[in-house]
């Protein structure tokens, strides 16, 4: 008999960064489980390229313009969401400053760099994961029930390994660190709050994702990796379509390691 541990059949989900290389690929995991894929991002132009792309692999999305950081775009989202689909069963809170996407002194060190910077890293990475948990968790508790995956790092569990990174064009700013920091502790509290309501928290940590790197940091990047390389990004769908489906009926608050096994060093 075939399992329906996996089904997301009749499931509506929520994924933000829909601009960005990882958001596309969530979508692909759970829109080839059954779900119904509402896809945001407040670069609509960049989504809907994604979308595009996606759409030639056989995977449908909804788009939505969403500013993380706006807790009346996320409401008004959610009210569109529900009104077209009666709900929400899945958010995937996958927004995020990142090297492909820097603020102004993204590129500084920390002895220089911009509070704006540092305020601007925060707000999306980490407030914009507390206002979807909470906009999109309020509806998920008139339902009675829902998952919320939270999109943590590497350097949300420890810290950059600073040596790696001299001559290859990438930084990690402090702000990017601390912020997936939060998004775990934000994770952990959430989900320890809403247990008993039927919604279950947890996040996700991806190690290194391969994006074009140069050949200096990939081997840099092999040497201090257990695996010997970055991670293709469709590696993190499994672990997507499980925290979102009722296999992991009995996960709570969980940081879902996915990383090569770099934090086992």
């Amino acid at each position: 008999m075939e399992s329906d541990l996996f089904d997301l059949k009749c499931k509506v989900a929520i994924i933000t960064g829909g601009a960005g290389l990882l958001g596309p690929e969530h979508a692909k995991a759970l829109f080839k489980h059954g779900a119904t894929v509402v896809l945001t991002d407040v670069d609509m132009d960049k989504c809907r390229e994604n979308a595009v792309c996606l759409k030639k692999e056989g995977v449908e999305v909804e788009l939505e313009c969403l500013d993380v950081t706006s807790k009346t775009h996320w409401q008004e989202v959610v009210h569109k969401t529900t009104q077209k689909y009666g709900g929400i069963d899945i958010l995937v809170n996958n927004a995020g400053y990142t090297n492909q996407t820097k603020t102004t002194s993204f590129d500084k060190n920390f002895e220089n760099i911009s509070l704006e910077d540092w305020n601007a890293i925060m707000n999306v990475n980490l407030t914009g994961t507390f206002l979807g948990c909470q906009v999109v968790g309020n509806q998920m508790l008139n339902q009675g029930k829902g998952s919320i995956i939270n999109i943590a790092s590497l350097y949300g569990v420890v810290s950059p390994n600073h040596k790696m990174y001299p001559g290859t064009g990438i930084v990690q700013p402090a702000a990017y660190t601390v912020s997936k920091h939060g998004v775990v502790a934000l994770t952990k509290y959430v989900a320890t709050w809403w247990a008993e309501k039927g919604i279950r928290v947890n996040s996700i940590t991806p190690g290194g994702i391969y994006n074009g790197h140069d050949e200096l940091f990939l081997e840099r990047f092999g040497q201090l990796n257990p695996i010997g390389k970055m991670s293709r990004k469709d590696e993190l769908q499994g672990a997507i379509v499980f925290l979102a489906s009722d296999a992991s009926s009995h996960v709570v608050g969980h940081n879902l390691v996915v990383d090569g096994g770099w934090t086992a060093w």
